[in-house]
């Protein structure tokens, strides 16, 4: 609509301007030529000026109206690729992989306390939150397991081992003659750590099971 409305201005515009410059001409010529007309012939001259009007008003006019609009098409351009970067979205940004010292530290989070018998405690309560009924036993009486905990009628012995590096043999026996003298069903060893891999072998013997505090929410279907 607003360049239908401009053209028909422009229109509007050439028109009148022709129209000046052609009355504009003709007046001109044929007052120069003022001796002619007294005569009857004035009516060529005033032709002439009108031609002389009509020929030299495009020259004057179009060019300008030419420069306009390529200067108008330029600015268009320039605007152009601001605009449609400045309307493009910017991609999110990506989050960092977690990196393999980040990884490592999660088994020492703040979360996990140091202490042997605050670790204890903390394993008893991940239990007691997965529908396990969680003890902690006697520090000096406990007999090789920490925690005795209960659930749908099993009985589960729990050697706690709050270690960053490596897991022995000895965990493995504590467990292993603490289910005897508890009489429970099964003996569990869990770690921060890891478990080396004499540890390994000696629960395959001994049944004992190794897991890691991670295994907690599924050590109903590991015992």
């Amino acid at each position: 609509m607003r360049r239908l409305i401009a053209t028909a201005f422009y229109l509007f515009r050439y028109a009148v301007l022709s129209a000046t410059l052609i009355v504009i001409g003709g007046f001109l010529m044929a007052t120069f030529a003022g001796g002619v007309a007294a005569t009857g012939a004035g009516g060529a001259p005033a032709m002439a000026g009108v031609v002389l009007a009509a020929l030299v008003m495009p020259w004057l006019f179009l060019p300008r109206t030419v420069a306009q609009r390529r200067k108008g098409k330029r600015r268009a351009k320039r605007t152009q690729p601001r605009a449609r970067s400045a309307a493009r979205p910017r991609p999110p940004a990506r989050s960092r992989a977690p990196s393999s010292s980040s990884s490592s530290s999660s088994s020492s989070s703040p979360s996990l306390p140091r202490n042997g018998h605050d670790f204890e405690q903390w394993v008893a309560d991940r239990l007691e939150l997965h529908g396990w009924r969680a003890v902690v036993t006697a520090g000096s009486g406990d007999q090789g397991l920490d925690i005795i905990a209960k659930r749908d009628g099993r009985k589960i012995g729990i050697q706690c081992k709050r270690y960053d590096g490596a897991v022995g043999n000895k965990a493995v026996q504590e467990a292993f003659s603490g289910r005897a003298y508890h009489r429970v069903d099964a003996a569990v060893v869990i770690t921060t750590g890891h478990y080396t891999e004499s540890a390994k072998a000696l629960s395959r013997k001994t049944g004992v099971h190794l897991l890691h505090v991670k295994d907690i929410p599924r050590m109903r279907r590991i015992c």
